[in-house]
């Protein structure tokens, strides 16, 4: 039990290239099949860190497995989803620029020796991306005959096809959050950029 939050981390990276694979099968039952594992390793990623504060196992290498597990899986979603054109490539390339650039700052403000904690916007940013990406998956399901498109005579692909307003959540989100960061870490980087006296 008291390496569980770990190992859903772990689970997480090693399911990314099952969850791409998946992905770039691009057959309704493989655009089902990626939309539920991304569900599973979304809902992973809420609970490790609660299980982790509630057996008092919290550790660096905890932190870092879950730092970086929703980066690699997130990104291994987008691309393929690039690749089979479900997305087009600005929106991926707007994500994955914002978790580069906020593993920056948070890099340069722990090596000036301050802690940059995730806020409620970073966080929520988290889960509207997961939905967008499912809800995307789950209209391409229907969209290649899934029984989801069938459903009611049809009636769910309309609700399906209104996948581009949770993406465009998505963005903002996105945008917004590391926005929020640059906000925190500016300045630190004001600091950074002005020249330091010499040691002797």
């Amino acid at each position: 039990m008291r390496q569980l939050p770990n190992l859903l981390g772990l689970f997480r990276i090693i399911a990314t290239p099952i969850l791409a694979w998946l992905v770039l099968v691009a057959t309704p039952t493989a655009y089902l099949g990626a939309a539920f594992l991304l569900l599973l390793m979304a809902l992973s990623d809420m609970a490790d860190g609660r299980l982790a504060r509630h057996l008092k196992v919290v550790s660096p290498l905890g932190i870092f497995i879950d730092t970086i597990s929703d980066k690699i899986f997130v990104a291994g979603v987008l691309i393929p989803m690039i690749e089979v054109g479900l997305l087009p490539s600005w929106v991926a390339l707007a994500i994955i620029v914002r978790e580069f650039v906020v593993s920056g700052l948070r890099s340069f403000a722990a090596a000036e020796g301050v802690v940059i904690s995730a806020r409620r916007f970073g966080k929520q940013k988290l889960v509207i991306t997961v939905v967008a990406l499912i809800w995307r998956l789950l209209a391409a399901h229907a969209e290649t005959g899934g029984f989801l498109g069938l459903l009611a005579g049809g009636l769910l692909i309309p609700l399906l096809n209104l996948w581009p307003v949770p993406m465009a959540l998505a963005l903002i989100w996105t945008i917004g959050s590391g926005i929020e960061y640059l906000w925190q870490a500016w300045p630190l980087l004001r600091r950074g950029w002005s020249p330091r006296p010499s040691e002797r």
